[in-house]
């Protein structure tokens, strides 16, 4: 995958390095297109990579329920081993409400941390685009102002 980045700064190099004397800017149409074309392309990967952080967030949840469903099964099974004395069974459930209460709780500080983990690359990722897209919308502007075009609308 060529990086955005790399991408933008070509695209501005060859913008901004064709200044004649009389500071007009002259490109070649077919590299600059290309170079557009290439960011394209680029650009849409940022949508993949998040969709791949979704799914190993989803990954890790699921493990954990997993994990919590085994914990939970363990704790029942043990459970069911002590109910012939009331004094064990007492502290079996005691002790499996104990796990039952802590893999909850574990689960759900795991989630949290996954979606907020999932929630600040996403984030960082959306910041990125928007960087991107403000640099080619300034770089467009810079196009057209030099080659003395109107609006980039």
């Amino acid at each position: 995958m060529t990086d955005v980045t790399e991408i933008i700064d070509e695209l501005e190099k060859e913008v901004l390095g064709k200044k004649n004397i009389f500071g007009k800017c002259y490109v070649e149409e077919v590299k600059v297109t290309a170079l557009l074309s290439r960011l394209r392309e680029a650009i849409p990967q940022c949508f993949y990579e998040a969709q791949a952080l979704l799914r190993q967030g989803d990954a890790i949840i699921s493990e954990a329920n997993r994990r919590a469903e085994a914990i939970v099964q363990n704790a029942n099974d043990t459970r069911e081993k002590l109910v012939h004395d009331s004094e064990v069974l007492t502290e079996a459930k005691k002790h499996a409400a104990e796990i039952e209460n802590t893999t909850q709780d574990y689960c759900e500080n795991l989630r949290i941390s996954v979606h907020q983990n999932l929630d600040k690359q996403l984030y960082d990722i959306a910041v990125k685009m928007n960087e991107t897209m403000m640099t080619i919308e300034s770089l467009r502007e810079e196009l057209w102002k030099r080659s003395g075009g109107g609006s980039t609308n």
